[in-house]
């Protein structure tokens, strides 16, 4: 203390010493405090798989594996390296924080001759890989059990098809004594439309968003005219809202949209993560929150120098060029929803049937402590008619007429590394010192 220096040391480090720790230092009436970030990371157990006969003469998988901090991500493939829809169970144990992870698949594929579960850490970059081969009776059936299966589908499929030429025998009847009558009206209706509409479609309305500091999550500042964002090291002091994310770092803008076209863009620049999209304006933001269509969400991520969209189950993106900024088209009427590179006007992915039982929010999420912002901008791309949209489409070769759309996503292979190691590991982030107190913060991923 003579140099005014101090150090702590944590002996048997476990997951709930995860958090801020405090020095203080005083003299007299004159004191100062520094703060220490304890991350605590804890990689599990090898994931073992148990595989078993089910009742539906396919086979079933487990994969279990403990010890892991915080909450692990797993993800199983088949021998082709094609996903399998898996239904995780993960618990956290009540004594040391420790999450285990007991997941289970169900494989009816006989093409299929192995399977992989993979469990990874968020903060981690190691991932453990179990891998096992399919028993043989998965892929052995009897002549017997053949034919018990064939004879009732042969039988349905005859029976099914006597009705339907039934079926289309009447109603070939019936529809050749009005069919003239039909043509006549629809034609009738149709000029009736044409003269009442014009042959208009629906105006496409630019708009630049504005972030509302009501959700803002304390992990993040918005700027003075609320269209930029950026990521705060230390969570802030804000007052109390319903509507605000208190885990997530993410914000809502504050335009709703119900009908309709729209179209912005939005600015990431340089930063190595994000999530952009539209969301439901009824989501839950208390919490962690998975970010899916199943959940009133529709967006694109970048994270890990990977772009995805997430969908459900994730898909990986390709796109042509980095994205610097993107253009979120909106079609409220259509239910669909396409994200572009504005560098050069190509489409990266397209969300379709959006439920719309609600209105359609804008929202953004920055999951690392990096200093660069996101931003809603202008649209500044010239529309030179009203069907020439989205604005971002290249003037001289559309996306319709040139093939193939690049960013077609491609699905991503899981990852095949195999980690021995069964360790807690720590990662300690001092601040600078300051004079007044700021309240501790659970980093997120």
């Amino acid at each position: 203390m003579a140099m005014g220096k101090a150090a702590v040391r944590i002996h048997n480090v476990i997951a709930l010493d995860n958090g801020t720790y405090w020095c203080l230092f005083k003299e007299g009436n004159v004191s100062s405090r520094a703060a220490l970030q304890l991350q605590v990371a804890g990689l599990g157990s090898e994931p073992t798989i148990k595989v078993t006969e089910d009742q539906h003469g396919g086979v079933r998988a487990e994969c279990t594996s403990e010890g892991w901090y915080p909450e692990p991500q797993v993800e199983w493939t088949d021998s082709t390296g094609k996903v399998i829809v898996s239904v995780p169970n993960l618990s956290a144990s009540n004594t040391t924080g420790l999450w285990a992870v007991v997941s289970n698949v169900s494989i009816e594929d006989r093409t299929v001759e192995s399977v992989s579960c993979s469990i990874s850490s968020p903060l981690l970059p190691e991932t453990k890989v179990a891998k096992t081969r399919l028993p043989d009776f998965f892929f052995r059936r009897s002549p017997l059990m053949v034919w018990t299966i064939a004879v009732p589908l042969i039988l349905a499929a005859v029976g099914l098809i006597i009705a339907l030429v039934i079926c289309l025998f009447w109603k070939r009847k019936r529809e050749k004594n009005r069919k003239s009558l039909e043509e006549e009206r629809e034609q009738r209706e149709e000029e009736q439309r044409q003269q009442d509409s014009g042959d208009k479609v629906l105006p496409l309305s630019a708009v630049s968003p504005s972030l509302d500091p009501d959700t803002a999550s304390p992990k993040l500042s918005l700027s003075e005219d609320w269209k930029s964002v950026r990521r705060l090291r230390f969570a802030q002091d804000v007052a109390p809202s319903p509507g605000r994310f208190d885990r997530d770092p993410c914000v809502l803008a504050h335009e709703q949209f119900s009908t309709g076209r729209y179209c912005w863009e939005v600015e990431v620049g340089e930063r190595g993560a994000w999530i952009l999209g539209v969301c439901l304006e009824g989501i839950g933001r208390k919490g962690w929150i998975p970010k899916s269509p199943q959940n009133g969400f529709w967006a694109l991520e970048l994270h890990k120098r990977r772009y995805r969209a997430l969908s459900y189950p994730r898909t990986r993106l390709y796109p042509s060029r980095p994205l610097r900024q993107v253009g979120v088209f909106l079609d409220c009427d259509k239910g669909e929803v396409s994200f572009h590179n504005v560098t050069d006007g190509s489409q990266v992915y397209q969300f379709s049937g959006l439920s719309l039982l609600q209105p359609l929010k804008p929202f953004l999420c920055l999951w690392t402590h990096d200093s660069h912002p996101v931003t809603f901008c202008p649209v500044v791309r010239e529309m030179h008619d009203e069907t020439d949209w989205p604005p971002w489409r290249p003037k001289i070769a559309p996306l319709e007429t040139s093939g193939l759309p690049q960013g077609t996503p491609i699905k991503e292979k899981a990852a095949s590394s195999s980690i021995n190691r069964d360790t807690l590991q720590t990662r300690l982030t001092f601040s600078s010192p300051e004079t007044t107190s700021s309240p501790g913060e659970t980093p997120s991923p």
